[in-house]
Order: C-alpha cells, then structure tokens, then sequence
C-alpha cells in the first residue's frame, strides 16, 4: 500500500479503547515491534481527542483537539502536564 493513501478508519469509543488496549498488550508482552509504537500513539491521541471531560481527562482532550499532528499534543502535553505527571510518576509518591 503507497505510504500517501493514508488509511481512515471510523471506531466507536469503545472499539477505539479496545484496539488501544489489544496493542498496549501484544506491546508490552509480545516481542518488541517498532511498527506497532507509531499506530499505538496516534490511536491514544484521536481517542481522546474524541472525549470530553473535566479535570487532568478534560485538560488531555482539549490538548488532543487542538493538535494538528500526533507530535503537537505530544509536546504541549509534556510542556504542560509534564512537571504534574513527572510529580505523580516520583518514588516519593508511589505506595511501599
């Protein structure tokens, strides 16, 4: 398939949170595939452009809809949730 013809696909919320959820598993178990990262990323970042919310799920989203391209939420998320979530992901607040 040319690289040019991009591939659109209309899910469901749910059939989007499934797949996401299908290739987080055969990710994180299966042998390592690079083909799988890219895909992976861009499913995340249109499915929750999709949701709506209040709090850190709201902040995301709108994040995600104002993003022309998968790299622009990337880094306006890390450059605004980034310091939140690096606090969140500490030793110092994990449970022993």
């Amino acid at each position: 398939m040319p690289e040019d013809h991009p591939v659109q696909l209309n899910l469901s919320p749910q059939e989007a949170e499934a797949l996401h959820a299908a290739l987080e598993d055969l990710l994180e178990s299966g042998p390592a595939n690079p083909d799988l990262e890219r895909p992976f990323r861009l499913l995340a970042w249109r499915t929750l452009a999709a949701k709506t919310g209040t709090g850190l799920t709201g902040r995301l989203a709108d994040l995600a809809r104002e993003a022309d391209t998968l790299e622009q939420y990337e880094a306006a998320r890390d450059e605004e949730l980034g310091p939140i979530l690096d606090g969140l992901e500490s030793a110092e607040n994990r449970d022993p």
